[in-house]
């Protein structure tokens, strides 16, 4: 039995539904098998170059080289299911694959030159320019350690004329800072790079401020390296895509004299590693992590530990810094290796030991408060918060860490009441691995939870608020002075939509029922059934909803606008079950419900909703009367879908010339009515 487009297009927006990483690839493929079992080429063709996007930024270009390859061919033999925007599309991916392919050793030079000399070809059949070609035979020639080509390469690229196929004005200089700080012009790197720090497009400017990283330390110029620092790794923070660019942060960690930071970095990003954006990646961050790993192991800190999980979070141990070193160095030391033998030189394998083995260009610059940084005067004449990092300084030096660790965590309380949002976040960042280590659990907690506070201001600590939620979940009671678990996980549901909020407040209600607390209970099950208003029935939807009805029954709620929001969603959730006889029972109590003129939108709605199960069940006369009382109550903002239902259901009685006049009333025609009369087929799982 073949899938039908509906189904393919149902299929595939379940996957989209799913966030993005293994498992939306994995229903995609499933999606993508479906489409050519049917022979449904055009859509198999749609999915698939709507897919690389997602793969590439997604941190899985192997998928993106199969869907490319697999459109191009298809292009090539059946142009005519290629849309002339798709025609531009697989041009524009060219430079990406381009850009990927080097990345896998396993991949052979004269493979990624083949596709480079097809790119030129259908750039020239196209009448394109060649700037981005010469950009990308660059990047290979820059890659395999020709500097003579990859420097022939770049003075073509300079001077060819930009099109619509060049990278935005940001991307390409990029590249050419990269270009000139491997030869040491970093003067003129900066000169190219800066004008283009503050943005371009998806992947800038975290880009452009990590490639101006070392030509900044390396002309002196500190506190402009502190800030792209600061401003590049935070949005790359929560972005595997980027492992390459965070290798470049870690090695500026270790270039500064800042090891407790890179540190840090090393332990939130190694699990990435089990699955790297590509080898070439893996190998950069490994190598920049054995620089930081290395300098603690040589000034005394090799039996420090590290707190270790699986990339899915299902195991967790610890290290010490002696250990990882050694891992990462290996990993970067084999990775090396295999580039090597697929290029022919050993270009890869010296760079890498070069940056293992780099000394600092600073012996301390400081990047956070904690650390000593110092920004405008008027941040830095508070006299309390002085206080504090003077105290820090002088526990730490007088060996009490826990005394440490405590007046690191009031240092972060102390930047979020100055309202100083990033500050605080480094400054609590680094208190809750000193309370961690200092064996603290309480103000560890505490510290969470102020992180959680901060976390989820900013959607680009969205990732962040996740992890440090989770850990308070784990954590189950939290000390005294936090608010209540389930109160935490109430708020992060308005935060975070989906599944993920719904599953939240379920687990809230959970709480509150072992509390007793049953008010509280039916107020956050109520917040869930609501969540499921455009989701399909399951186990967990009728649980839910069973306990809103036994619950509402108890408390006889003296609310009737959400006890009436309650009842029009269990009736979409008993309609998508095909219980549509259950769902008008539903509708009716809604109905009864928005009493009053503040309820009478609600009250309308409910209505036309019952009409439209009427239709379904066979009801047409009563459909009809249900229309027109609509119509009439309100025709501005009714007008519409009461006429649609109003036609269908004249014409279910034999009145097709009335259908047609109520129609041309309001000024609608048939086609208005596609969508619902879709609306009125049995769904699949009704009997």
């Amino acid at each position: 039995m073949t899938t039908s487009e509906h189904e393919l297009r149902e299929r595939l927006s379940q996957a989209y539904a799913l966030p993005r990483g293994p498992v939306r690839f994995a229903a995609l493929d499933a999606v993508f098998r479906h489409a050519d079992a049917a022979g449904d080429v055009p859509f198999a063709f749609s999915a698939r170059m709507n897919a690389i996007s997602d793969f590439r930024h997604g941190g899985d270009p192997t998928r993106a080289f199969l869907a490319f390859s697999w459109c191009l061919a298809t292009a090539d033999r059946q142009p005519e299911v290629v849309h002339a925007h798709h025609t531009r599309t697989l041009l524009w991916d060219f430079k990406w694959i381009v850009w990927a392919l080097p990345q896998f050793p396993d991949i052979p030079l004269e493979r990624t030159m083949a596709v480079l000399d097809d790119m030129q070809r259908r750039y020239q059949l196209a009448g394109h320019s060649l700037h981005a070609v010469h950009q990308h035979r660059w990047l290979v020639a820059h890659h395999v350690g020709d500097m003579a080509a990859a420097q022939e390469a770049y003075d073509r690229m300079v001077t060819a004329k930009r099109d619509s196929m060049s990278d935005c004005q940001a991307c390409v200089p990029s590249g050419q800072v990269r270009h000139l700080t491997s030869l040491g012009r970093y003067d003129e790197a900066i000169t190219i790079g800066e004008p283009f720090k503050r943005g371009g497009c998806t992947e800038q400017p975290q880009w452009m401020l990590s490639e101006l990283l070392t030509p900044y330390l390396r002309t002196g110029r500190f506190d402009e390296a502190v800030e792209a620092h600061r401003d590049g790794y935070r949005r790359i923070r929560a972005d595997r895509h980027h492992l390459d660019n965070l290798a470049q942060h870690v090695l500026f960690c270790g270039l500064t004299g800042n090891e407790a930071r890179g540190l840090e970095l090393v332990e939130r990003h190694l699990s990435w590693l089990e699955r790297p954006s590509s080898p070439y990646a893996a190998m950069e961050f490994a190598a920049s992590a054995a620089l930081v790993l290395g300098r603690l192991r040589a000034t005394g800190h090799a039996d420090l530990t590290l707190s270790r999980r699986s990339d899915d979070g299902t195991r967790r141990w610890e290290a010490t810094v002696a250990e990882v070193h050694d891992e990462v160095a290996a990993q970067a030391r084999t990775i090396a290796a295999r580039f090597d033998v697929r290029n022919g030189n050993r270009h890869q394998s010296e760079r890498i030991e070069a940056r293992m083995a780099a000394t600092p260009v600073a012996q301390h610059v400081p990047l956070t408060v904690l650390a000593g940084r110092v920004t405008t005067s008027e941040r830095t004449t508070d006299p309390a918060l002085a206080a504090l990092v003077e105290r820090v300084a002088a526990r730490t030096a007088a060996g009490d860490a826990a005394g440490a660790a405590r007046a690191r965590l009031d240092v972060a309380h102390t930047l979020r009441n100055a309202g100083r949002q990033e500050d605080a976040i480094e400054a609590a960042e680094e208190a809750v691995r000193s309370l961690d280590r200092a064996g603290l659990r309480d103000e560890a907690l505490r510290c969470r939870h102020l992180l959680w506070e901060l976390y989820r201001r900013a959607y680009h600590h969205r990732d962040a608020a996740r992890v440090v939620l989770a850990e308070l979940i784990r954590a189950g009671n939290l000390p005294d002075g936090l608010p209540p678990l389930e109160t935490i996980l109430e708020d992060a549901a308005d935060l975070l939509h989906g599944t993920e909020g719904f599953t939240h407040l379920v687990t809230a209600a959970d709480r509150h029922r072992a509390n007793g607390d049953a008010d509280a209970e039916l107020r956050v099950l109520r917040k869930a059934l609501g969540r499921l208003a455009n989701q399909p029935p399951d186990d967990v939807a009728w649980a839910v909803l069973a306990r809103v009805d036994a619950l509402g029954e108890e408390a006889r709620p003296a609310s009737a606008e959400l006890s009436g929001r309650d009842q029009v969603t269990a009736a979409q959730l008993l309609n998508r079950a095909g219980r549509t006889a259950e769902a008008l029972d539903r509708l009716d109590r809604a109905v009864s419900l928005f009493g009053g003129d503040e309820l009478a939108d609600d009250r309308r709605s409910a209505r036309l909703y019952r009409a439209r199960l009427r239709l379904r069940l066979g009801e047409p006369a009563r459909a009809e009367a249900e229309a027109r009382e609509v119509l009439a109550e309100d025709p501005d903002e009714y007008g519409y879908d009461a006429t649609a239902l109003l036609s269908l259901a004249l014409r279910a009685q034999g009145r097709a010339d009335e259908a047609e006049k109520a129609l041309a009333a309001q000024d609608m025609d048939e086609d208005d009515l596609d969508y619902y009369e879709q609306d009125l087929e049995p769904d699949d799982d009704e009997d």
